[in-house]
């Protein structure tokens, strides 16, 4: 591989780093500048975690102005949520990458599943995840585009009372894990543990404590005079910053796809009303929120503001090989076009 370094780097350093091959660009940098030191000091402390539940790799060599890093956290008691890929040079980049998912094998076979969220304009990574779930199928991996909005914490005006919320439990689990396999999949169910006991992320959360940090979750069911369920908020809570854009503080909006919109208006509407109360005691300003592009407007109506579009992929370990495979081709293929047009500035 290219010798790069597990959780050895320090935080500034890394931080710096990221400043200086601009993937902390200026419009993120100012929304997240009243987080930045409880996110360097919640670093710290995962920096610290054995590296299957804060995994941070790098390859740093100023003296040739060469930088490369991906990072993941143990997301789910059966996943990784790998993030941050940043690279200043494209070798390097699937190098990382592979040496990355080389050492998640030491622990993905009992732990696994991977997950990672990432922009559809990315053309690298946009191309590997699509011929990875092509691969794979929908045993084996789970790929759902969403709207990633910002909501600010401020109440609203509840407009129909006869929906009620459920939280889920052992008792009501079945019903609102088959709401979520109806919506997007089983995969999808497996990898985020709601088909256990432990669906609010206990266990996980108790090592996290250890290190003074956190990871939660909250699932609501949101259902009308019939007991029909009409919707569900996935809430994570975890300590603010392990990832960038907030995702460990995410909610996740699941809505009926049957249902009119005018009833799907009405259930968001008392979701986004109880989310408000849920994140008053937050780290963060403001909710990301998750939810299906055709809702995306529903959510603006109600002051919600658009940050990105993201597709999200999650695979299990059957599909590591593929992957790994995909990498080594890849890398011959820059490696070629490296090869071809140094010799094309040679004739020139």
């Amino acid at each position: 591989m290219i010798g790069a370094n597990v959780n050895g780097i320090k935080v500034e350093d890394l931080f710096q780093c990221y400043d200086k091959y601009n993937f902390l660009y200026q419009e993120k940098k100012e929304k997240m500048r009243y987080l930045y030191p409880m996110i360097k000091a919640n670093w710290s402390m995962a920096l610290d975690m054995p590296w299957e539940y804060f995994l941070l790799l790098t390859y740093n060599r100023p003296e040739k102005d060469l930088f490369a890093s991906v990072s993941a956290w143990r997301s789910t008691s059966r996943s990784y949520l790998i993030q941050h890929m940043v690279s200043n040079q494209p070798e390097n980049t699937r190098l990382i990458l592979l040496h990355f998912l080389e050492l998640l094998k030491e622990d993905i076979m009992v732990n696994n599943a991977i997950q990672v969220y990432y922009q559809p304009k990315t053309r690298f990574a946009n191309n590997m995840f699509s011929y990875l779930e092509a691969e794979a199928g929908s045993l084996h991996s789970h790929l759902h585009t969403f709207s990633f909005l910002s909501y600010p914490l401020k109440p609203i005006q509840l407009t129909n009372s006869s929906i009620h919320i459920e939280e889920l439990n052992v008792d009501n689990k079945a019903d609102i894990l088959h709401f979520v396999n109806s919506e997007r999949g089983k995969f999808y169910s497996w990898v985020q543990d709601l088909d256990t006991d432990d669906f609010n992320l206990s266990n996980l959360d108790e090592h996290y404590k250890k290190y003074g940090l956190s990871r939660s979750r909250k699932v609501l069911a949101f259902k009308d005079n019939k007991n029909n369920i009409l919707g569900v908020t996935l809430i994570n809570k975890a300590s603010a910053g392990l990832n960038f854009s907030l995702l460990e503080n995410s909610t996740e909006i699941i809505l009926d796809s049957k249902q009119p919109e005018w009833t799907l208006n009405e259930v968001l509407n008392s979701m986004l009303y109880h989310l408000s109360n849920e994140y008053l005691r937050a780290d963060i300003n403001q909710i990301p929120l998750l939810i299906d592009p055709e809702y995306e407007e529903l959510v603006i109506a109600y002051g919600g503001s658009t940050m990105r579009t993201y597709n999200f992929f999650t695979c299990d370990n059957t599909v590591l090989d593929k992957w790994c495979l995909y990498l080594v081709n890849e890398l011959e293929a820059v490696h070629q076009h490296l090869l071809m047009k140094n010799e094309q500035s040679k004739v020139s």
